[in-house]
């Protein structure tokens, strides 16, 4: 399914787009290899610095696309993924924006909550509804969820399976921020350019990592990561152009690749 997911540049931003307006961007087999693929190709991509994920029309995933009965069709197979992505959001090096311009549910929002931030549609429904279908949530929810807005809600939002609007999903946590749908996409590129342009490339990867690793680490694990990145790059050149940039009241001009100074260890 060519173009199906669509990957562009804006300056340091890469914006993904799933691109079948005309059936709500529900997501089919071919789309998340696209999605695989396009996460795996920001991460390797130095001139990358955040990534955008976002829908065309008025949805941002509906769900798995059920319109010809057979998307769930396999019951005579027991070795399917539910984190069926070559390259999970997680594993980019970048912070991962979900621009949810409209309706997330099922896989649309199991996608959405892998990303670092999310910005919703007020108005717009979000929610885990394969309960609802006779299937397990998928997109490892049940490990992001809970730590996101905590067991209670993750429970019921996975196992009673309801759909809160933009605006209730801020106030239980599952996102940061909601907007009129309109307005979604430009917010999370404002959000993004003040990242690519203030924010140390190398240094940001570091902590997104540091992040999610401390997930599943102890306190004196998660310390001794953070330690070993913080002496790491603390001899790196972007170091001293972060403070040179404040203090000349300038853009900072990052020298930091991954490419070529992300830490073997990490």
């Amino acid at each position: 399914m060519a173009n199906a997911v669509e990957l562009t540049r804006d300056g340091g931003i890469a914006v993904i787009t799933f691109s079948r307006p005309e059936t709500l961007n529900t997501m089919t087999y071919d789309m998340l290899e696209q999605l695989g693929a396009a996460y795996r190709l920001c991460d390797e991509d130095d001139d990358v610095r955040v990534v955008v994920v976002t829908g065309s029309g008025k949805a941002f995933c509906a769900g798995a696309d059920l319109s010809d009965g057979t998307a769930f069709d396999s019951t005579e197979r027991d070795d399917i993924s539910s984190c069926p992505l070559d390259f999970q959001a997680w594993q980019v090096r970048k912070p991962v924006i979900a621009a949810c311009n409209g309706h997330a549910v099922g896989v649309g929002l199991g996608i959405a909550a892998q990303c670092d931030l999310r910005v919703l549609a007020e108005d717009a429904r979000y929610g885990f509804l394969q309960n609802r279908r006779g299937v397990v949530a998928d997109f490892a929810v049940e490990y992001t969820l809970p730590r996101l807005v905590g067991f209670e809600r993750a429970f019921e939002l996975i196992v009673r399976a309801i759909r809160l609007t933009g605006r209730e999903a801020v106030e239980w946590g599952l996102a940061s921020r909601a907007v009129p749908a309109d307005q979604v996409l430009a917010t999370a590129m404002e959000i993004a350019n003040d990242m690519a342009v203030n924010c140390s490339p190398l240094v940001m990867g570091l902590h997104k990592r540091l992040l999610w690793q401390s997930l599943d680490t102890s306190m004196a694990q998660a310390i001794d990561l953070e330690s070993r990145a913080l002496n790491y790059t603390m001899r790196k050149p972007d170091a001293v152009e972060g403070g040179m940039a404040y203090f000349e009241k300038r853009q900072p001009q990052w020298r930091t690749r991954l490419s070529e100074d992300w830490p073997e260890d990490f």
